[in-house]
């Protein structure tokens, strides 16, 4: 049997709280209300509407807190301090995170609901915005009735303007408005019981015949908070506000002013609803200004009281954007130093000899060396022809001590071809691809040999070895060359090289320092002479 009360009790609470996610598009919006209490006292919190209020059927009844935009559902429990019956929700007791907003869920048919939201504002002791609305009246006698009586048993107390009236224990007191004393606050006190538990709800109200009195009380400040510290922006113009509450229709707002190094000071006082609102304006804030407490003063008839703040000047972005700024440009010119210097760099540590461990991979040449032998054009193919057979060997075989494959150079008579090119590719550590150049043919496409396929094979699907392209002409675009060329282009920028520049055949120039930095680690440095 207790499990099956627990089953039930589990599958009502998930009932709950998929209730608002699934159906809340369903519910009509009624109302809005706002009520405010106080920290450690009790709350029964109705459902706003009456017969929603008197529902006993938790099924029927879901209950809800937003909090940061998110929708937390009520629980059942108990041992809960916060938890609802049916219509009615419960804090026992009372504390300052309850101050929120609380949706009440009436399901009073199977596919219709009524939505209420209600504001709970929790303040941390009485204050002046707790008073429900002020009651005044022209009759001799009024009877008053508690607020906060539920007629569930409870004792009743009152109090007028907080202080304890005799012998008043029933729901509904007689105030005799002619008195000259009748003015004033009235607080009701329930006393009632809950599971074992005693708790207090209040509530106060401002009574008054139509003619308005005064009923001072001590000063209440508002703000600012104190000890507070304001920052302040040096040479601009500042305002101090002070809000104090000295009591009911006090017209009077002398009585508020602020102090610096006992000295008072001038300043702007008006009435701002209940309240005293005192201004100081202090134009153009200097470090003196900043030496000493601005003090607020309020003088009630019970008492004087008093809050200090301290100006603090706000700490400038200046400094702080200038050294990001700095270091951001420091670190965008390092790099680009880097950037400028890798090439030569890696060059002069390739001169020390120190990574020759990493020519022991077992091939024979440094780069194998393909170009279009079949030019339309006679000037170029005698141009690419110079290049790859005098130009290519001069630098990097005599100069630099790199050892090339050429086709036509290095093959011998009456090989097997397609043999040869698939083994000699192997056995090399680099491509080098001297590209076709474009014509001024509409729809002209290159068609490559046989070596170029294999090359564009071992450079993009089995990528065991690095490409180095080379363009001996402008080309706008490279439309004209077959797409896997093209795809290679790229990933890869080709370097131009310039037949007329008096450094083409130079190879500390930067063209040849480009080709000898993605070239592999060369043979001992003491076979090339080139100075870094």
């Amino acid at each position: 049997m207790a499990g099956l009360k627990v089953i039930l009790f589990f599958l009502a609470e998930l009932v709950m709280a998929s209730a608002y996610m699934n159906y809340s598009n369903q519910c009509e919006s009624i109302s809005n209300d706002t009520i405010k209490v106080i920290q450690g006292e009790a709350l029964r919190l109705h459902c706003p509407n009456f017969d929603c209020a008197n529902v006993k059927n938790n099924s029927k009844i879901f209950w809800f807190k937003k909090e940061n935009a998110k929708i937390q559902p009520i629980m059942m429990k108990e041992n809960e301090r916060v938890h609802y019956h049916g219509g009615i929700l419960y804090f026992l007791p009372l504390n300052l995170n309850d101050t929120g907003l609380y949706i009440t869920q009436w399901w009073y048919d199977v596919a219709q609901c009524d939505e209420f939201v209600t504001e709970v504002v929790v303040y941390e002791k009485f204050h002046p915005n707790q008073l429900y609305p002020i009651l005044s009246e022209q009759i001799h006698i009024l009877p008053y009735e508690c607020p906060v009586w539920q007629n569930t048993g409870e004792n009743i107390t009152w109090y007028k303007d907080f202080r304890l009236i005799p012998e008043k224990t029933d729901v509904i007191i007689q105030i005799y408005l002619l008195s000259k004393d009748a003015n004033g606050i009235y607080t009701c006190v329930c006393t009632w019981e809950h599971h074992g538990q005693v708790y207090n709800s209040s509530g106060s109200r401002y009574i008054q015949r139509k003619k308005e009195i005064e009923v001072p009380f001590r000063p209440t400040f508002q703000y600012p908070i104190n000890n507070s510290v304001d920052f302040v922006d040096l040479g601009s113009d500042v305002k101090l506000d002070c809000r104090v509450f000295l009591g009911i229709n006090i017209r009077e707002s002398k009585g508020v002013y602020w102090m610096r190094n006992n000295s008072r000071l001038d300043c702007s006082n008006r009435m701002d609803n209940l309240s005293v609102r005192s201004t100081l304006t202090i134009t153009q804030v200097s470090m003196k200004d900043l030496e000493n407490e601005y003090c607020c003063v309020a003088i009630s008839h019970y008492q004087w009281a008093l809050v200090c703040i301290t100006l603090r000047p706000r700490e400038s972005l200046l400094p702080v954007a200038a050294v990001f700024s700095g270091m951001f440009l420091f670190i965008l010119l390092a790099v680009g130093m880097v950037k400028w210097v890798t090439v030569d760099l890696v060059l002069i540590i390739r001169s020390f000899r120190i990574m020759q461990f990493k020519r022991n991979d077992g091939k024979l040449y440094d780069a194998y060396v393909i170009y279009q032998k079949d030019n339309p054009d006679e000037k170029t193919g005698r141009k690419a022809a110079y290049f790859v057979n005098e130009v290519l060997p001069a630098v990097l075989e005599n100069s630099c001590g790199f050892k090339l494959y050429i086709q036509g150079r290095d093959d011998l008579p009456g090989e097997d071809c397609t043999e040869l090119i698939e083994r000699k590719m192997r056995q090399s550590r680099r491509l080098i691809a001297v590209l076709p150049p474009g014509f001024n043919h509409h729809g002209f496409t290159t068609s490559l040999c046989y070596d170029w396929h294999v090359g564009l094979h071992h450079v993009l699907v089995e990528q065991d070895m690095g490409v180095i392209l080379i363009q001996l002409e402008d080309m706008k675009e490279y439309s004209h060359l077959p797409l896997g060329l093209q795809h290679l282009l790229q990933k890869t920028s080709p370097f131009r090289w310039d037949e007329s520049s008096g450094k083409a055949t130079c190879p500390t120039s930067c063209f040849w320092k480009q080709v000898r930095y993605k070239m592999p680690v060369p043979p001992d440095s003491s076979s090339c002479g080139v100075d870094f």
